[in-house]
């Protein structure tokens, strides 16, 4: 099975993640047990050693390695024939199965949470919207009230 690996910027990716979460640097900092002011250097650096990858990846729930790899087809075949009920371990090394589960859960999630945030985001707005109603009618009642002295 060839695999194709991909040139990644971790440095690019773990900021893009901590942007997703609308998680301050401070923040990453202390999952992470590293200072504050370490953390741009860590966004700017273009590697990193795997057991700092493997911490950064639980702390962000992401798992920045599978961003590597560009999996074959074969992965969805193999997918698509355990979600059937067929039997295809030979197809796919349990491994890559694994990561690209993991890297589609993860955009699940991610695609999960935006929802709920558009959805509070909405229901922010029609509660301004409500609100400017009011005052738009509150105006409309000021003006009318305002020509009757007037006549």
């Amino acid at each position: 099975m060839n695999i194709e690996l991909k040139e990644v910027h971790i440095g690019q990716a773990i900021k893009k993640r901590i942007d997703e979460l609308g998680m301050t640097k401070s923040e990453f900092g202390r999952l992470i047990g590293v200072p504050q002011q370490h953390i741009n250097r860590i966004l700017e650096r273009d590697t990193m050693e795997t057991k700092k990858l493997i911490k950064v990846s639980q702390a962000l729930d992401f798992n920045f390695f599978a961003l590597y790899c560009e999996f074959p087809t074969s992965v969805n075949a193999y997918l698509a024939a355990v979600a059937l009920g067929g039997n295809a371990s030979y197809s796919v090394g349990d491994a890559s199965l694994l990561a690209q589960m993991e890297a589609s859960k993860v955009k699940a999630d991610g695609l999960q949470e935006n929802s709920s945030l558009l959805k509070e985001q909405i229901a922010i707005l029609k509660d301004q919207v409500e609100g400017l109603k009011k005052q738009l009618d509150d105006k409309d009642e000021i003006i009318n009230l305002y020509k009757e002295r007037t006549k």
